[in-house]
């Protein structure tokens, strides 16, 4: 049988014990140090002997991800995998490290804890001429595993008080606060309104939708035009759209307050970070008698007793007078301002819990190039580069589904992973709440 193996050059030693035991059972091993000559251009090699294999053996290890090229090596057979579908994938760990779901969609070998046992255990598999240990999907309980595995690392987070929540649009939309695309419509048709009554067009009538649509701005630069038109007032309508709409009961605001209640045998949240304006956690958090603080600005501090939720955006609360302290990260120069302010609060914040504790992101989808960068950053000072961050995605679903999801599966998991970043897939948003509960139940 003919095998090829994926890896990087510090494992080596590992390597070639697993290389010299396949040698002696009889197969075929395709290996760069082996199968490589002076003057080959190691891309078409690797194109070679990728056709040419019946195997695909991916040693996985804290070395593996930190070299560029095995990661790139790593994404072609994931997606020759995905393509062709006929190719068997072994993805083998050597160490402590995640094997990525685009890898771990399958049964995989675990050698760190005993090499030779894996050794033995791999030999057996591929005397099997079906192979049909690796090539079926895992089974539940293997996924169940794995999902376990991350939920276990983000409960000792918890239990020793180092777990920091930064929390998305997604979090708040679920208890009746607009999402952004709909917050901007409604800020429209208030700034039309307004527009109307010192100009003699009737601009009310055009409606803010179709503004939005032919206009087609970007977000950001959209964001401007509504606060220089309003002036003054931009904050108090910003507030008044925000609230418009009865708020709803969120399962996953229930979760979030099981996660900052103490326990027994373990501390709270120890600081949530959010990128929105609404002071929706903050209320159910008095309404449970959860002390917590506000935190806008990098004059208020909070007490020892209290979890600061710190709102990087600005902060608008529901209800008594607006903070004068609070810049709205709304449109594009108060963005550019915060982008290029290395040493702003709020960066100084993330930065700071980036390094320190362990984030639990959700409700965020990793658009917002700001946040990018400061992950960026964490992840190239991280000498160990080990993902130690976590972020909960929604698996990509398709009308046609198949290769086209698979794909998108592995790019989105690849750009979390090359930010230090875990995904925890699921395939509905509902679950959500359910994996923040059993996180916070603490055996």
């Amino acid at each position: 049988m003919k095998i090829y193996i994926s890896y990087s050059h510090k494992d080596r030693d590992a390597v070639e014990r697993i290389t010299s035991r396949l040698t002696q059972d009889g197969h075929d091993i395709w290996i760069d140090s082996q199968s490589l000559a002076p003057g080959d251009v190691i891309e078409e090699k690797f194109v070679e002997g990728l056709a040419q294999s019946d195997v695909l053996i991916v040693v996985v290890s804290e070395n593996s991800f930190r070299s560029k090229w095995v990661q790139r090596e790593f994404s072609m057979l994931a997606l020759n995998q995905i393509s062709s579908r006929d190719k068997r994938i072994i993805p083998i760990k050597i160490d402590e490290s995640e094997v990525p779901s685009y890898l771990a969609d399958r049964y995989y070998l675990d050698l760190s804890l005993n090499f030779q046992a894996g050794l033995e255990k791999l030999s057996e598999t591929l005397r099997s001429p079906i192979l049909e240990s690796f090539t079926r999907p895992a089974t539940t309980a293997t996924s169940t595993e794995t999902r376990a595995d991350q939920i276990a690392k983000l409960r000792d987070a918890l239990r020793q008080g180092n777990l920091t929540l930064m929390c998305g649009a997604g979090v708040s939309v679920e208890a009746g606060i607009p999402a952004w695309g709909n917050l901007l419509v409604r800020l429209l048709e208030l700034m039309m309104d307004k527009l109307s009554r010192s100009h003699p067009q009737k601009l009310g009538e055009l409606e803010a939708a179709e503004f939005q649509k032919r206009h087609g701005a970007s977000s950001l630069i959209l964001g401007k035009f509504l606060k220089n038109n309003l002036g003054d007032e931009f904050p108090i309508k910003v507030r008044e759209a925000l609230y418009e709409a009865p708020l709803l009961k969120s399962p996953l605001i229930e979760s979030i307050i099981q996660l900052a209640r103490p326990q027994r045998h373990t501390r709270s949240l120890e600081s949530i970070i959010t990128f929105n304006f609404d002071s929706i956690i903050e209320e159910n958090f008095d309404s449970n008698q959860i002390s917590n603080r506000a935190i806008y600005s990098e004059s208020i501090k909070h007490k020892g007793h209290e979890i600061p939720i710190y709102h990087v955006h600005g902060y608008l609360p529901r209800q008594g007078e607006l903070p004068e302290k609070s810049t709205l990260v709304f449109s594009e120069d108060a963005y550019h301002t915060q982008f290029i302010d290395p040493f702003s609060w709020s960066n100084l914040i993330q930065l700071t819990k980036l390094t320190q504790n362990t984030c639990l992101l959700i409700g965020i989808s990793l658009t917002d190039p700001n946040m990018r960068r400061l992950l960026d950053v964490v992840w190239r000072k991280n000498p160990e580069k080990t993902l130690g961050h976590y972020i909960i995605k929604r698996k990509p679903t398709s009308f046609n589904g198949g290769a086209l999801d698979d794909i998108s599966k592995l790019l989105e998991e690849q750009d979390a992973n090359a930010l230090g970043l875990n995904v925890i897939w699921i395939d509905e948003y509902q679950e959500l709440p359910g994996i923040l509960t059993q996180i916070a139940h603490i055996r």
